[in-house]
């Protein structure tokens, strides 16, 4: 039987989640010191042979460059479980990323599901991420049709809409 986690813990979890959240967001708008500031300097990746292994601030490097010749990209994080034991914490999230590309004048979708196996660490009262391994649960590229746009046009860096919400400052003052 699972038992309800003290404040504290509830506390260091959601911290966790907000950084796991917080990648998603650097990534898709290509912000690169936003997904430094998930890592501990000394963090490590691993993302496949074939894709990327080493420090963790230099997949963000890696990931935002290659995004770079994408039309567009959305990551989101689901079933997060963390566990914590002090300030140590052990997590796994379920990620799903859907990309865009042009190739050859034809429109292709990229789907890629997959999990973040996360191990963080609290230093002087911050939770970073220490070490990175990503599972690949199955990958796809199909070719596809463009609907027409609705609602505000996304911007891959800081132009985007949501850097306006999301502000210090009761009257949206950064």
């Amino acid at each position: 039987m699972i038992g309800i986690p003290d404040p504290a813990t509830l506390a260091d979890k959601q911290a966790i989640r907000d950084l796991l959240y917080t990648y998603c967001r650097a990534v898709d708008r290509l912000d690169v010191p936003l997904g430094h500031s998930i890592w501990h300097e000394d963090g490590y990746a691993d993302y496949g042979a074939g894709y990327y292994q080493g420090p963790g601030r230099g997949v963000i490097d890696t990931i935002c460059e290659h995004h770079l010749g994408l039309l567009s990209h959305s990551h989101q994080i689901t079933n997060i479980l963390i566990e914590v034991d002090g300030i140590d914490a052990g997590s796994e999230a379920y990620v799903s990323g859907t990309m865009r590309m042009e190739r050859d004048g034809k429109l292709f979708q990229i789907g890629v599901w997959g999990r973040y196996l996360d191990r963080w660490q609290k230093r002087e009262g911050r939770w970073g991420l220490l070490h990175r391994v990503v599972v690949f649960d199955h990958q796809e590229v199909r070719e596809t049709t463009d609907m027409p746009a609705h609602g505000l046009p996304a911007s891959r860096d800081r132009k985007d809409p949501s850097y306006q919400i999301l502000v210090k400052g009761p009257r949206g003052e950064t």
